[in-house]
């Protein structure tokens, strides 16, 4: 039978997540309106004392709300599937009303609620009864944000009168977000006068924080502000849509030093998962560190983060710690900093001020000069050792930790190859562009541009080699009379199942060929959770089957690698720039090392995963790159839910760490953008830095992804946030590349200068300011991108 609970009576969660909550509420001093709870009620019987209890809360209008057991619970809330009526008055309504939210238990949207969450069973009603308050402003409060998963936003949305007509969707509310020190940093207003004072907001936010701290920190609340100033709380449950916070893995960092997202965005497009940040940034950190301990005066490598940071699961380089080294290198300055990540002067970046004396810093200069110049002899001696290192297989989870441990310090010594010859190509680089730019700082565009071309002629590159015998494979599927039929018109796993079959002939052979030469390498290649192409050739497959498209339309332009006659140059440039072309091959090379040990650690930590599935301590593999490397140590040897939980976690925030953008430099911790499109947007032009000379004209095709890429039709202009590898395939089908960020260096630009595509890059909003289909110039002679 039905019996009836006062909210000082309520123990625990038997009387529904609704009721539970203003108990909770209550117990902590908040202001709640009088109220009691109907339990197990049925639409047919009521508890005898009903009437008594509805004059104890002072009879009139009274909330009749659901409080369904499993409803606002942590894992499912229910939110909206049962009845709220409102301004219920006298003994006979409020009957009916109890009765209408029991039935409720049954309608079409709570049904199909269930039917999704499988593991709720019977759900049984209780109703919460709760005296009306009169508002004059009501609204919701999250103390996360619901839309961005950032748990340091407090969200308020108001609107006058009652609540309702903002749950509705009715009305548009004033919109307010508080940081964690509740100061409001985001206000918008729909009327000329707010709704609430600023008086308001903070008691909204302090009681708020205080009901987070007793009850659960992501909470979603509903008020209201009676007519005399006076703050009730309608109700508390928990945020079920959220991961874990989204600075949790924040690395700690000086509010005055200078990060970028420039180079590193381009290594590291978008968030990265844990496990990527855990293996990814600690080998860059490592093998940064290592580079001033050479030269530098760094007296040795350690744990900390001085030259990679992460905010938001994104990557960032700091600036300023990299800056540490021109206190002892006479060469290192804020300006060949900005040019070298940035591609231009960054003035938040401001020059060290307690310098060595000159004498130490020509010396820290020569140091850097050796180190440099010893980029070959140094890859030999690692290639020697390397060649023979390869990861161990075992049939246990613990022993394959151990394994993964032994080999990982590989990718950090990899990280010192790579980064000594980086440097070496940058420093010939450098000359290159100085010579052709006369001494003049900064090189104009045109002589950019003019480098650009120069630098371009290296051949051999590991890289563009690459692309070569990719269109190799695809010139010869072209060949074949069902290439059609068997190939480019069917499914991705069909078409990889013809081309591995004898029936491809020899496109077969090239294939193989292809992938055990180049299958390490993928999109985002150095995320550990994306695997390589020999592992999940149907990716590859997507982009050769676009590739044959064009081929057939008659749309495919081979690449074209521009001789560059020496003998027309000047004499430094004659002898400089053959050794600046060896140092982009060397380059390209030990990239491709370094995504090889990459690769080899991918499919330890997926064999790791399997065994820890197969062993019962993780419910799906993916879940192994929601670890750092340290944890996954820890989990393997003591696995428990709490970590599959958190693991859980934060692959839903990493979702909402995929959406975020952020300006290309920031003082101090960043703070993802709020875009807006630009006032002068109508004319439609972005000015960027050309890398690959030339004038084109022609639809857009914005791809923020290589799935949608995948869509490109020949000629079309692609509009992209970033091109890495993965996305080469395609230059053959496009007519210009244009990139949100990038560099002269950048994979797209080197691979659009060697397809003789117009390409600029660091265009920063092209992706927002356009959009599929709108026709564009794309001047890579002025770096201008414009709408027709």
């Amino acid at each position: 039978m039905p019996e009836i609970l006062t909210l000082k009576e309520i123990t625990d969660q038997a009387v529904g997540g609704k009721a539970a909550g203003l108990a909770e509420l209550t117990r902590h001093g908040l202001n709640v309106p009088p109220a009691f709870v109907v339990v197990a009620a049925s639409a047919e019987h009521f508890p005898d004392d009903l009437e008594a209890q509805y004059q104890a809360i002072g009879g009139g209008k009274v909330a009749v709300r659901s409080s369904a057991i499993g409803e606002d619970g942590e894992d499912s809330s229910f939110a909206g599937q049962y009845e709220t009526i409102l301004n219920v008055e006298g003994l006979d309504a409020l009957k009916a009303a109890i009765a209408q939210c029991v039935q409720s238990l049954d309608s079409a949207q709570a049904t199909a609620y269930k039917s999704e969450h499988a593991n709720l069973g019977e759900v049984e009603m209780c109703v919460v009864v709760q005296r009306m308050v009169d508002a004059h402003s009501a609204g919701v409060l999250f103390t996360a944000d619901p839309v961005t998963g950032r748990h340091d936003r407090l969200v308020i949305d108001a609107v006058r009168g009652l609540g309702e007509a903002l749950v509705s969707g009715e009305v548009t509310p004033d919109h307010y977000e508080l940081d964690r020190n509740n100061h409001v940093v985001r206000r918008e207003l729909t009327g000329e006068s707010p709704i609430l004072s600023d008086a308001q907001i903070q008691a909204l936010a302090k009681g708020a924080r205080d009901a987070a701290v007793s009850m659960t920190p992501l909470l979603d609340m509903e008020w209201a502000i009676d007519a005399s100033g006076d703050l009730f709380w309608l109700q508390a449950r928990p945020i079920t849509t959220l991961g874990s916070d989204l600075n949790e893995l924040d690395t700690p960092i000086p509010d005055d030093h200078v990060i970028t997202r420039c180079n590193v965005g381009e290594m590291m497009p978008g968030a990265v998962c844990p496990l990527t940040f855990s293996v990814q940034g600690r080998a860059i950190e490592h093998g940064m560190q290592h580079m001033h301990v050479c030269y530098a005066n760094r007296p040795a490598i350690n744990q900390e983060w001085t030259q990679i940071n992460l905010f938001f699961g994104h990557m960032f380089i700091n600036m300023t710690g990299g800056l540490q080294s021109s206190r002892y290198v006479s060469i290192n300055t804020v300006e060949s900093m900005g040019q070298s990540l940035c591609g231009r002067p960054v003035p938040e970046l401001k020059p060290l001020k307690d310098l060595a004396p000159f004498w130490r810093r020509w010396y820290g200069t020569w140091q850097f000069a050796r180190y440099v110049m010893q980029s070959q002899k140094v890859l030999t001696e690692f290639e020697s050792r390397f060649k023979h290192a390869y990861v161990s297989y075992t049939n246990d989870s613990l022993s394959m930790m151990k394994e993964i441990n032994r080999y990982f310090p590989w990718i950090c010594e990899t990280n010192e190859v790579h980064l000594r010859s980086s440097a070496f190509s940058g420093v010939m680089e450098g000359i290159v562009q100085s010579f052709v730019a006369g001494g003049s700082q900064p090189p104009d565009a045109d002589q950019q541009a003019e480098a650009a071309r120069l630098l371009a002629g290296a051949s051999d590159v590991e890289s563009a080699v690459m692309v070569d015998r990719l269109d190799d494979v695809v010139d010869l599927i072209a060949e074949h009379p069902e290439a059609v039929t068997s190939f480019q018109k069917v499914d991705p796993s069909e078409a990889l199942a013809w081309l591995t079959s004898e029936e491809s002939g020899a496109a077969r052979y090239r294939f193989e060929e292809f992938l055990a030469a180049h299958g390490h390498r993928s999109i985002r290649e150095l995320c550990v959770r994306e695997a390589g192409w020999v592992d999940e050739p149907e990716k590859l497959i997507v982009t050769m089957q676009a590739s044959l498209a064009s081929r057939l339309q008659g749309a495919y332009k081979p690449r074209q690698v521009e001789k560059v006659d020496i003998s027309t140059l000047s004499r430094g440039l004659r002898f400089m720039l053959p050794v600046a072309h060896n140092a982009i091959r060397r380059r390209e090379h030990t990239k491709s090392l370094l995504v090889l040990v990459t690769h080899r650690l991918k499919r330890a930590y997926r064999h790791l995963a399997n065994l820890l599935v197969s062993e019962g301590h993780l419910p799906d593999a993916d879940l192994v790159f929601f670890f750092t490397h340290e944890e996954l140590n820890e989990f393997v040897e003591n696995p428990s839910s709490d970590g599959v939980s958190r693991a859980e976690k934060r692959r839903i925030a990493l979702s909402f760490h995929e959406k975020m953008e952020f300006d290309d430099v920031y003082v101090g911790k960043p703070e993802p953008l709020v875009w807006e499109p630009p006032k002068d947007a109508a004319e439609g032009e972005l000015i960027g830095r050309p890398v690959s000379r030339g004038i084109v004209e022609g639809a857009a095709r914005v791809a923020l992804t290589i799935q949608e890429a995948a869509e490109l039709q020949p000629g079309e202009i692609l509009i992209a946030p970033i091109t890495d590898i993965g996305w080469t395939p395609y230059f053959s089908l496009i007519a210009g590349l244009a990139t949100d960020v990038g560099s002269a260096v950048s994979h797209g630009a080197v691979i659009a200068r060697e397809y003789g595509l117009p390409a600029i890059v660091n265009l920063r909003q092209a992706t927002r300011l356009f959009k599929t289909g709108d026709r564009v110039r794309l001047d890579a002679d002025k770096g201008v991108l414009s709408r027709l």
